[in-house]
């Protein structure tokens, strides 16, 4: 069973783990250290996921992955950037799509999100692919818009609207 819930110091073996694999990390921000230490893991479990918009994902009580809102200032206060990823053991079993539709409607029920955006690099076709699964729509392609481990990047920006908020 799927569970969204918070980070605690169990997760941090595996959090160093999965954030030490390259096929996991390749097209999330350069903002997480690398290499990922337990120091690393304990600063994110005690501090940095301290929101309550900020969910470990847990598969039959082991943590799988993450997912995210980090939501505007001021004028963008209606707005939310949603991210996720997944350890690669895990991927392609429908788990990302379930859990990005899961934590998207509880975003809409229980906030006031009218917007939910996601900047995705160009070449990951599967993160594309459950974003528009779960009603994400196009709004662009920003050339060059990153820039990781001497490369540039396109990548698409994406957006759902909370349908209930007019």
């Amino acid at each position: 069973m799927i569970k969204l819930r918070p980070f605690n110091t169990t997760d941090s073996d595996l959090l160093v783990s999965y954030l030490n694999d390259n096929t996991v990390t390749q097209y999330i921000t350069a903002a997480i250290a690398q290499p990922y230490s337990s120091d690393d893991a304990l600063w994110w479990i005690n501090v940095g996921s301290q929101s309550e918009y900020i969910k470990a994902i847990e598969l039959d009580g082991t943590l799988i992955g993450c997912i995210s809102a980090n939501f505007g200032d001021f004028e963008y206060s209606c707005s939310a950037e949603l991210g996720y990823w997944l350890g690669s053991n895990y991927w392609n079993r429908g788990i990302a799509t379930q859990v990005v539709k899961t934590f998207t409607q509880s975003l809409f029920d229980n906030t006031d999100v009218a917007r939910l955006f996601v900047s995705v690099v160009s070449d990951n076709k599967p993160s594309i692919r459950v974003l528009e699964k779960n009603g994400f729509t196009r709004d662009g392609l920003l050339k060059k818009a990153s820039f990781k481990k001497g490369h540039f990047f396109d990548e698409y920006l994406l957006s759902k609207l909370n349908s209930s908020v007019q």
